[in-house]
C-alpha cells in the first residue's frame, strides 16, 4: 500500500511539474536567451514549473510594479517559470515564443523570486517540499 501511495504522489508531482503547461515539457534542460547568446541550464535536481495563468498575472503585475521601466516600455510575457535551484535559490524566468524557432521558447529576463511577496505561497503550491534544499 505504501508503494502505491508513493507512486500516486510521484505521478501527481510529475503532473504538477510538467502538466502546468506543455511548455514545461518542451523546455528541456536549457533555455536560450531571446536577446543574447546566453543560455540557462537546469541541473537534473532543480525543480521548475510553468505558473498557472492567474499566478502568472499576479507575478507579472508585481514585476511591473517593482520595476516600473518594464511597464513603461512594455513587457510581453508568454509564460513565467518558477525555477528552484539545487542551491535553494528560487528564480522567476520570463519566456516568449522563440523568434527564430517557433516551436520553442526563449527567456527574456530572470528575477530573484525572494523579492516577491507571494513566493512562499507559490513554493508551497508548485514545488515538492521533499526535493527542496
Amino acid at each position: 500500500m505504501k508503494l502505491a501511495g508513493s507512486r500516486s504522489l510521484t505521478g501527481a508531482a510529475v503532473a504538477v511539474l510538467c502538466g502546468a503547461g506543455a511548455l514545461a515539457a518542451d523546455i528541456g534542460m536549457s533555455i536560450e536567451s531571446c536577446v543574447s547568446q546566453g543560455v540557462i541550464r537546469f541541473d537534473a535536481i532543480d525543480q521548475r514549473v510553468v505558473l498557472e495563468p492567474d499566478d502568472q498575472t499576479r507575478v507579472q503585475a508585481e514585476m511591473e510594479q517593482r520595476y516600473p521601466v518594464l511597464a513603461r516600455h512594455g513587457f510581453p510575457v508568454s509564460k513565467i517559470i518558477l525555477w528552484h535551484k539545487k542551491s535553494g535559490e528560487s528564480v522567476f524566468i520570463t519566456l516568449l515564443e522563440h523568434p527564430h524557432k517557433p516551436s520553442e521558447a526563449c527567456f527574456t529576463a530572470t528575477f530573484a523570486a525572494a523579492r516577491f511577496d507571494s513566493i512562499d505561497t507559490l513554493r508551497r503550491k508548485y514545488l515538492r517540499p521533499e526535493l527542496q534544499i
